[in-house]
């Protein structure tokens, strides 16, 4: 295959035109090309649609309209959201869809010649699930009956007790997000199979990680820190990330770790290995109800074959008082620079909590 041309990609969106050097463009769709959202309720502003082509440029066309310019990355860490050489993904406003059924056409162009790939896109509109909520996976048929994919291609792995959903590639910030922008206060159990950990992450990256990101509303544009672009990267606002994190490189245990939602800002507790790879996490926040800038988050992680089980007290917990963080929003998976494997995920009201 022809190697994709170097484009630009930097802290704007693309609009240097590349050295036309690919004569064929090919393209590949993640997670289908027949897609739904708005089902689980409102989540976060747009839809994510994503893939990877070789081209010299790639458009999107909505129901028809004017054509949209794609970023492609390049080069091996991409940027970002966008994990590696030639992925993209379109930030897609659910506002700008039509109730119903919307016709979202790829158009990849070589200078001979074109790979053209059409997707159905369904909007519906219903009222969000309360909770509890559980994405219980060996009943799950297609991970967007119960979710929504942001960032990544993912797929279901496995069978039985460990069944689950697992992130494909080992790239920066690979998110599905559960759950929508009215859940506040609530208790998140899952687990983690850790397939393998990074040797080397991107230059903005920072350390690998897997975990949760709780009240997560999709990525934001506050320059100057986060500049306009496509797809939008900015990373905060949101509530807090509580997760695992390889701060001393992939063969080191990983720390328990609590990271702001606000700034770049964390604290650290030591983990304990799994001989088997495979983690218990508990997790939850809840708001100060005579601060409701305040919200404790609180993490525990254990390994499956630990002899004592899961431990009496929070390895992490933490108040947070911000007057940016969010303080309503769903919970994201976040797989960073992990091959993992996320098991069932139960949420549930802090009140409600086992």
């Amino acid at each position: 295959m022809t190697p994709r041309p170097l484009c630009l990609l930097g802290l704007i969106a693309l609009s240097t035109a590349c050295d036309s050097s690919v004569e064929t463009a090919s393209l590949e769709v993640w997670h289908g090309t027949e897609q739904r959202v708005g089902h689980l309720g409102d989540a976060q502003p747009d839809f994510n649609l994503m893939g990877r082509a070789v081209a010299n440029e790639l458009v999107l066309v909505v129901n028809g309209g004017a054509p949209r310019e794609l970023t492609l990355a390049e080069g091996r860490f991409g940027f970002r959201r966008l994990g590696t050489d030639g992925h993209f993904n379109a930030d897609v406003p659910i506002e700008s869809l039509t109730p119903g059924v919307n016709t979202l056409e790829l158009i990849a162009k070589g200078s001979k010649e074109t790979a053209r790939q059409t997707i159905t896109l369904r909007r519906e509109s219903t009222d969000p699930p309360g909770l509890p909520f559980e994405a219980f996976w060996p009943s799950v048929t297609e991970p967007q009956d119960v979710g929504q994919f942001v960032d990544g291609e993912w797929e279901l792995d496995g069978q039985g007790d460990v069944a689950g959903l697992r992130s494909r590639q080992p790239l920066y910030d690979r998110l599905f997000l559960i759950g929508n922008r009215t859940w506040s206060d609530y208790e998140v159990r899952t687990s983690i199979i850790v397939h393998e950990v990074a040797g080397q992450t991107g230059p903005h990256s920072g350390a690998p990680g897997a975990g949760l990101i709780f009240r997560f509303q999709g990525h934001s544009v506050d320059p100057p820190r986060f500049p306009d672009a496509q797809p939008k990267w900015g990373f905060q606002p949101f509530g807090a990330i509580l997760w695992l994190r390889w701060n001393s490189g992939p063969d080191g245990i990983p720390s328990s770790q609590f990271y702001r939602g606000d700034r770049n800002e964390s604290s650290d507790v030591p983990g304990t290995r799994s001989t088997s790879g495979r983690y218990h996490l508990r997790a939850q926040c809840t708001t100060d109800p005579d601060h409701p800038e305040t919200t404790t988050y609180r993490l525990k992680v254990w390994p499956f074959d630990s002899p004592d089980g899961e431990p009496s007290a929070w390895a992490l917990e933490i108040p947070q008082s911000s007057a940016t963080a969010l303080r309503s929003g769903g919970v994201a998976l976040v797989a960073h620079h992990v091959d993992v494997t996320f098991g069932n995920v139960d949420v549930r009201p802090v009140t409600q909590a086992r």
